[in-house]
């Protein structure tokens, strides 16, 4: 069902509702290329904060960016839904819109897994571009994750903020990177700060990748063209990590971001606009040939 669809100059708003639960996208540049730029952001990257990227890239292509069930003002996805249920209220709302048929998608972090859960499910993706991209949980990050839930449990806003503070954020880049200093500053207020709502959805999104994150990667279409990328500086999932997953696939191809970590949207902001775009623009090209 279509809640409402709002217009306005910097983009259409589309509320959908999928089996009880909100599904939010927002459309730019609709119709100016032959196919849309499905974006999927991270835990905290909703519509809202993504919105100088998705205008960046819709500059050069259609963009649908998306707020799935359970992330920005759509509410909490309790952690019992898994990926497969978010996937098809996405789905859902691209055969809303129209443009199920054939899509790029991007995926970055927690929108990772995600893009790969949805290729897996859906023969409709063109070019998966996937951001700092997780194929399976490593035993650091399920002892970080489950501290992180006991520092949230118990009301210890100040040690969260630090300790997801210094997992999206190198520390040794930020000693002699001064935008990596600013973007771990922003990161801890946001996080100091954050609402109830937010938390709660933190706690379930986590829980969701305890569960459910692991991605058996023989499962992915072997033929389908892939870019992978991050920061060279990201310790929460490096690059050895990105490239094994690029790897995987015939057609798939690694790019490392320079004097970046994580939080590469912002320290590399040209930089991830500029990869993301190339690594799609051989799909129009394609397509204006044929």
């Amino acid at each position: 069902m279509t809640y409402a669809t709002k217009i306005s100059p910097e983009g259409t708003f589309h509320r959908f509702s999928y089996q009880g639960f909100p599904v939010h996208m927002k459309e730019y540049a609709p119709n100016s290329t032959t196919l849309p730029l499905v974006f999927i952001g991270g835990a905290f990257q909703n519509i809202t904060a993504v919105e100088k990227l998705s205008n960046a890239f819709s500059q050069e292509t259609w963009v649908i960016t998306v707020d799935t069930p359970g992330n920005g003002e759509t509410g909490v996805l309790p952690h019992e839904y898994d990926f497969e249920f978010i996937c098809q209220a996405i789905h859902h709302g691209l055969c809303e819109l129209g443009v199920a048929e054939r899509v790029n998608m991007l995926g970055c972090s927690y929108g990772s897994i995600i893009a790969m859960r949805y290729a897996q499910m859906y023969n409709n993706i063109e070019h998966l571009v996937l951001g700092s991209a997780m194929d399976k949980m490593p035993d650091r990050l399920e002892y970080a994750f489950n501290h992180l839930l006991f520092l949230l449990e118990w009301d210890k806003t100040e040690e969260f903020a630090e300790s997801f503070t210094d997992l999206m954020t190198n520390p040794a880049l930020r000693e002699t990177n001064r935008l990596a200093r600013l973007t771990a500053d922003k990161l801890r207020h946001a996080l100091l700060n954050a609402n109830c709502g937010i938390k709660e959805q933190f706690k379930h999104n986590t829980k969701r990748i305890l569960d459910h994150a692991n991605t058996d990667l023989s499962k992915m279409p072997n033929d389908m063209d892939v870019t992978v990328f991050t920061g060279e500086h990201d310790h929460f999932l490096p690059v050895e990590a990105n490239m094994k997953i690029a790897d995987n696939f015939a057609n798939g191809r690694f790019i490392s971001l320079p004097n970046a970590d994580h939080m590469f949207h912002v320290e590399q902001f040209k930089g991830t606009v500029r990869t993301i775009l190339d690594s799609i623009k051989p799909v129009y090209d394609r397509t204006l040939a044929a």
